[in-house]
């Protein structure tokens, strides 16, 4: 038999962990694993799984990929008949009857878990055993729908490791789990539903994470679905990440409420080589203690505080139309979160996935969402339509200026005009649905050059927000077209004077010391240079000041001279 295990990632960059686990525990056999993307034209895919005659096609569904499974499986079921079609994953464990009665191309659902579920499908199908001893299997018999209890969980000790030594992973962002299950009942998502955390050997972890670190992959993210729920474990972790050096970057879920000294003692040495994904959702207690979290936001606050003084990249979550949450106590969330200043805050909105608890009792809470993946909040009892759509709008100016990194000090200037940030991000809000931005296709210029013109429309110096956006246009790289409120033309004339300050390793010695090391025509490379009306180093007052940056690989360094 013939089997083609389908991943239909989000992006290219992607890895899907579960149909790689999948194939691994199957363990030899005419297994072969197929990956395309929701951006792929549909009809290429449906060719690539056709061309290699498979006779089972198992698809891995997921929110953001449902419709183009279903597009597949239809079209492949009438092309080829006899090809056994197989569906698994979240968005189609919680309602597997609904979906069979519906969808006669699909002959079999596996719910939960699938390493072993499919394992023992393929045996039925051989006729090793019977439908109803594979754990967790839907299915059709005698005109009517099955659906076998679950079996036991498998050990994650026992999924031999499913990335092979000949993949190129350099350019990809690799899915790895050192652990399923969460403790946490939160009400709006499935990891609450499966409470019993367990957990890979660390010995097993170790020997993973550093073929990753050999093969130089660029990011790895870890699925568990809260990191650092065990602290001694978390610990353990960090510091194999420690010994095995390189510069892997390990992207995790934290829960801010338990970060302590010993956590903290255990991120020294490897700031650079973390990402940190936090969920505050909201700083509204009601909501919170709704939702089943802890209703102490400011312990979640704090945990957060005290990653960033660690320094790690952060990337911090809300979520807008939860139970209890009006308009005003979410802008509120978001000036909580907005004044710790992580790296990237990320305005989400409410998704009433199956089988959580919030679409079971979203009549209760006067909750009205899409019918169709991924099933996004349209309003509730507290928040109206409209006002999910001013958020959704801030969620996108959030996106394009504060999490792009690229204008970060005229942003900070510019918020720091407004009383709350929110404000702030309000009055853009209301700035770009004048000027019709939301519905263009704007260019990098463009978004500096409408900034600077938004900022006219407030009391702010004008020369200074000039100055401020070439500094940021420096600062992130200084390529591309120049806005055109930028002017370059002094700066030429600076080019002389740069390189002998450069020649001077005095001079770096004290305000570059990164690139003492470099030689001239390295150094001059990762460099650039600009003369600004205003101190943008101290206090924003206005001197002439010339400031030089460096490009380093992971941050841009600068340093002011006299012009």
């Amino acid at each position: 038999m013939k089997i083609l295990l389908v991943g239909i990632n989000a992006k290219y960059v992607h890895t899907n962990l579960a149909i790689r686990n999948i194939a691994a525990f199957f363990g030899g056999g005419d297994i072969e694993i197929f990956e395309g993307t929701i951006n792929d034209n549909m009809d290429d895919i449906l060719d690539e799984i056709i061309l290699r005659q498979p006779d089972l096609v198992a698809f891995s569904c997921y929110i953001w990929n449902i419709e183009d499974v279903h597009y597949l499986a239809e079209n492949l079921k009438k092309v080829k008949p006899g090809v056994v079609v197989v569906f698994g994953g979240p968005e189609v464990s919680y309602d597997a009857g609904e979906v069979l009665k519906g969808c006669d191309y699909v002959d079999f659902i596996i719910v939960g878990e699938g390493e072993l579920s499919f394992k023992k499908l393929i045996d039925a199908m051989l006729g090793c055993l019977s439908f109803e001893e594979v754990p967790g299997l839907a299915y059709r018999r005698d005109g009517g729908i099955h659906i076998n209890e679950k079996g036991p969980f498998v050990s994650l000790d026992g999924i031999p490791f499913s990335y092979g030594e000949s993949e190129d992973l350099k350019n990809r962002m690799v899915y790895y789990e050192t652990s399923r299950g969460c403790p946490f009942r939160c009400a709006f998502c499935l990891s609450s539903l499966d409470s019993a955390v367990r957990v890979a050997s660390l010995d097993k972890v170790e020997k993973d994470l550093a073929f990753f670190v050999g093969k130089n992959v660029p990011l790895v993210k870890l699925v568990d679905r809260s990191f650092n729920c065990n602290t001694e474990r978390a610990v353990a972790i960090l510091n194999i990440i420690k010994r095995l050096g390189g510069d892997t970057v390990f992207h995790c879920e934290v829960n801010p409420e338990l970060v302590n000294d010993r956590f903290l003692e255990a991120l020294e040495g490897i700031e650079e080589r973390l990402w940190f994904e936090v969920g505050i959702q909201t700083t509204n207690p009601v909501s919170l203690r709704e939702i089943s979290r802890n209703p102490d936001f400011k312990k979640a606050l704090k945990g957060v505080e005290l990653l960033k003084k660690a320094g790690i990249k952060l990337h911090v979550d809300l979520i807008a139309g939860l139970p209890y949450d009006d308009f005003e106590s979410f802008s509120e969330a978001f000036d909580d979160v907005y004044r710790l200043e992580p790296d990237e805050i990320q305005l989400g909105f409410l998704k009433l996935l199956k089988g959580t608890v919030l679409r079971e009792k979203a009549d209760e809470y006067g909750i009205v969402y899409r019918s169709c993946a991924p099933y996004e909040i349209l309003y509730n009892r507290w928040i109206s339509y409209e006002e999910l759509c001013v958020l959704k709008g801030i969620a996108k100016l959030v996106d394009k200026y504060y999490n792009t990194g690229r204008f970060k000090f005229t942003l900070g200037y510019l918020a720091k005009t407004f009383k709350r940030p929110f404000d702030f991000y309000y009055e853009m809000y209301r700035y770009w649905r004048g000027k019709g931005l939301f519905r263009k296709e704007l260019s990098l210029k463009s978004l500096y050059d409408y900034f600077e013109d938004f900022s006219k429309t407030l009391n702010v110096e004008e020369k200074l927000v000039r100055d401020l956006i070439k500094f940021d246009f420096l600062y992130s790289g200084g390529k591309g077209s120049v806005p055109d409120c930028v002017d370059l033309e002094e700066d030429r004339k600076l080019k002389d004077k740069v390189r002998l300050i450069l020649s001077d390793r005095h001079w770096l010695e004290r305000n570059l010391p990164e690139v003492k090391n470099l030689s001239g025509r390295e150094l001059w490379k990762k460099i650039a240079y600009g003369i600004f009306g205003h101190d943008l180093t101290t206090d924003l007052s206005q001197r002439e000041t010339g400031i030089i940056f460096f490009y380093d690989k992971r941050k841009t360094r600068y340093a002011k001279f006299e012009p």
